[in-house]
């Protein structure tokens, strides 16, 4: 029996370890960020302002990874395509990555073919991870927030 359309499946798959690799990689760097504001005997200031830049370079690696991962669907494995200009790098990906993840869809640059999935999928990620650092943010900061300083 064969697969009448390998190429979704590929897309699936894909997108599922990358789906999985983001989460992953979240949760360990939160525990990370929360370990590190327990244990620092830094100043207040410097140990929320370094959780704060702890969750954005966070964020920032989890859109390289979809972008790479719509990169290598789309560019290295011809399975669907980015639409909204004559050409694309790898830049452009990690853009497209960045405004599907944060839910901006500004709409300039829309993926075709069976590639769409990972995008929408990536956009419902986004969202998850986004209000799972702001809750954390949140708790942390309630925590360790000190009145006065």
């Amino acid at each position: 029996m064969t697969i009448p359309y390998p190429e979704h499946l590929v897309v699936v798959i894909t997108t599922f370890i990358a789906v999985v690799i983001a989460v992953l990689l979240h949760y360990e760097s939160l525990w990370l960020i929360s370990r590190q504001i327990e244990r620092s005997h830094k100043p207040h200031r410097q140990r929320i302002l370094g959780m704060a830049f702890g969750v954005l370079l966070t964020h920032v690696a989890e859109i390289w990874l979809f972008g790479m991962t719509g990169w290598w669907l789309t560019e290295l494995n011809n399975i669907g395509a980015l639409r909204g200009y004559d050409s694309f790098n790898l830049l452009d990906y990690i853009f497209f990555s960045a405004v599907t993840y944060t839910t901006v869809g500004y709409g300039d640059i829309y993926a075709t073919g069976p590639v769409r999935f990972l995008y929408g999928t990536l956009a419902l990620t986004g969202f998850v991870l986004i209000t799972w650092s702001a809750s954390f943010t949140f708790i942390e900061m309630q925590k360790h927030w000190r009145v006065g300083r």
